[in-house]
Formats: C-alpha cells, sequence, structure tokens
C-alpha cells in the first residue's frame, strides 16, 4: 500500500489564556499621529507616514475576507508602528523613521497584492493550484518541490506529499500531481496544508501573538496537535469520516468527531477560511 502523509514545519509560538474576549485585534485601531508637531521638519515627515497610511488601508480593505490576508498586511507589527508614529514627539530622526517604514510595508503590500492577481488565474490549470488559488485568490502560491523543500518522514513506507515551511506560510509545497493516486488524496492533502496557512494567518492577526487556533489546542481538541487539526480541516472541508481508500492513506491517523468539525467551523468562519455548506 502506498502510504501518504501530509506535513508540516511551523515557527514555534507562545500559547496564551484560552479566554480570547480581551485580546487586542490588530491595526486599524489607532488615530493619525499627524495635527502638528510645532517642527515643521516632523510634521513633513508625519504626513508622508499619513499617506503611507491610507494606502496601506486602501490595500488592506482590497484583501478583506481573504484567510491569507493577515500574513502580507501584518496588522500586529503595523499596530506597533502606528504607536510609534504617535509618540515620535519633535524627535525629526524618529519621525523619518516611521515613514520610510511605512513606506516599505506599503511597497511590500503592494508588490504581494499585484502577484496575487497574476496568480489567480490557475496558470498550470491543474486541480491542486485551482485548489490553492481559490483558496487565498492568488494570494498563496503553489510550488510542486516538496521532495526537494519539506522534511521527510522517517516512517517506512510513509512518504512526505506536502509541507508549508515556517519561514513561508503563504507558500504550499506538493509531490507532483502525477505521484498521487488520484483527485481524492491531492484534495485531502491540499486542503490539509491550507489549514496550516490558515492556523499562520490566525496567529497573525492579534497583536500579542496569541490565536483562536492556539486555544482550540489547549482545550484539548485534536488531541492537542495541529497536525490532527489540520486532518479534521480537510475531512470537514470535504464531509469525509476517514482517512483511506483502497489505495492510499493521508495524514495523521485520526479522524475527528463532530464536536471538533463544530469548532473546525466556527474557527474557519471566524477567520474567513473557506468551508463548504
Amino acid at each position: 500500500m502506498l502510504v501518504l502523509v501530509a506535513m508540516v514545519l511551523l515557527g514555534a509560538g507562545a500559547l496564551l489564556s484560552p479566554d480570547g474576549s480581551d485580546r487586542p485585534v490588530a491595526g486599524g485601531g489607532h488615530p493619525s499621529p499627524s495635527g502638528g508637531s510645532g517642527d515643521p521638519a516632523v510634521d513633513e515627515q508625519l504626513a508622508i507616514f499619513d499617506a503611507e497610511r491610507e494606502r496601506y488601508y486602501e490595500l488592506v480593505a482590497e484583501l478583506e475576507g481573504n484567510p491569507a490576508a493577515p500574513l502580507v498586511t501584518l496588522p500586529g507589527q503595523y499596530a506597533r508602528l502606528e504607536d510609534r508614529a504617535a509618540s515620535v514627539g519633535t524627535n525629526e530622526f524618529s519621525a523619518q523613521s516611521v515613514a520610510q517604514e511605512a513606506q516599505r510595508r506599503r511597497e511590500d503590500l503592494e508588490q504581494h497584492v499585484d502577484a496575487a492577481a497574476d496568480r489567480a488565474a490557475n496558470s498550470s490549470g491543474s486541480l491542486s493550484e485551482g485548489l490553492v488559488d481559490e483558496a487565498g485568490d492568488g494570494l498563496i502560491d503553489i510550488r510542486w518541490d516538496a521532495d526537494a523543500v519539506c522534511a521527510q518522514s522517517e516512517r517506512e513506507g510513509w512518504t512526505t506529499s506536502g509541507c508549508v515551511l515556517g519561514a513561508d506560510a503563504l507558500t504550499v509545497h506538493l509531490q507532483p500531481e502525477d505521484s498521487f493516486t488520484g483527485e481524492w488524496d491531492i484534495q485531502m492533502t491540499v486542503q490539509h496544508e491550507l489549514a496550516h496557512v490558515y492556523q499562520r494567518a490566525d496567529r497573525a492577526r492579534f497583536d500579542d501573538g496569541s490565536s483562536e487556533y492556539d486555544e482550540l489546542l489547549e482545550q484539548g481538541l485534536f488531541q492537542g496537535s495541529e497536525e490532527l487539526m489540520a486532518d479534521c480541516y480537510a475531512l470537514t472541508y470535504y464531509d469525509e469520516w476517514t482517512l483511506e481508500t483502497d489505495s492510499v492513506e493521508v495524514g495523521y491517523g485520526y479522524v475527528c468527531d463532530e464536536s471538533e468539525r463544530d469548532a473546525i467551523r466556527a474557527w474557519s468562519a471566524s477567520i474567513d477560511a473557506p468551508m463548504p455548506g
């Protein structure tokens, strides 16, 4: 039997309080720092910051509803930049620094938005790229290079069919499609890996580095495993109750129950991740 396992390498993150009611959502909550510092040179830099900030939020609005958006808008980091801008006082160097950083972040975000528009057309015409493009409207990339970049399974008879690397959560790496047995295992593997993209995007939403998915794991759902949670996302997405077919097995061997699927549906709705029905 050919056995495939979808793996992911994710950067470590702090697990915080399961009570998310008072967690600060990043971005959009800070007033403009302009208003007259009394120093023309400082005010000039703050005016540049204001213009860059306005364009940044215009781009953020273009990505509204995209589950991967926090990975490129980086709202937590931008909120800290806004805090810095609000406290520059009459320090011209600090004002220039925040203006330059705002320009860089706006340019980076524009590049991501432009690249997403180019990628959204499924240039390969493949099933896997179509799924990834649909999920992120082109914001998430896909490459068929899992053998070269993914950590390979040490379990005899198992191979790594895909991964999302901690250093680049916007790219899904897969085995070439002809190495899969058919549409079913391609679909299940892609949705598993997309779940890892959404997990990372979830964490990027908050100033404190926490996430809703961390809270679910802390509550003991999915046996506390982000991998089993990714399997559950794929199972829930396709309303499947098995990780096996006659010729292939995917994932990590745990089929989540209905209560866990309800948690997946609620989590998906919260982060704008696609979930049929």
